[in-house]
């Protein structure tokens, strides 16, 4: 064997073997990304879950499927079309475990009888709306009413005074 055939043999493993080699590099790399980004991603979800439950009354399994919705929604946009849901769901849970004490002290969360009393109080505010536009209206009306009377009286003195004349 000459050494142009040696040589021919390595640029020929090389060629074959680089890129299988770079596929491999790029997918580790694209998994440490992954990584990367979930952490962050999982706690903005915990955190906009945990605001959201300020104003509406949403219980614990509720939340964590909804902040695992944000960061799968995130990641798809960022590019990650497979993406490992259990992996997601234990870093939302580990985000919220780490989270959970100072969250609760920022957003207070609705309870069910909070939130069922507000709707009450927003339908008794609703009526009391409707109640007191029925009450101006009804108002409205007597003031024209009474308008129309002063007017009629007052063309009612005008005839009489010119009949009278």
């Amino acid at each position: 064997m000459n050494l142009v055939n040696i040589s021919d043999l390595i640029i020929a493993i090389a060629v074959a073997v680089i890129p299988v080699i770079g596929a491999y590099i790029v997918k580790i790399l694209k998994a440490n990304k992954f990584v990367a980004l979930l952490t962050p991603l999982a706690h903005d979800a915990v955190v906009a879950v945990q605001k959201l439950g300020v104003v509406k009354y949403i219980e614990g399994e509720a939340k964590k499927s909804k902040a695992v919705e944000i960061v799968v929604s995130a990641l798809t946009k960022l590019g990650f079309k497979k993406a490992d849901l259990t992996t997601i769901e234990n870093a939302v849970e580990d985000e919220y475990s780490k989270a959970i004490a100072e969250l609760d002290v920022t957003y207070p969360q609705m309870t069910e009888e909070q939130e069922k009393a507000a709707a009450e109080q927003a339908t008794a505010k609703a009526q009391a709306d409707q109640a007191a536009a029925a009450a101006k209206a009804k108002s409205d009306a007597l003031a024209a009413a009474q308008k129309k009377l002063a007017e009629d009286q007052a063309n009612l003195t005008v005839l009489q005074s010119a009949q009278s004349n």
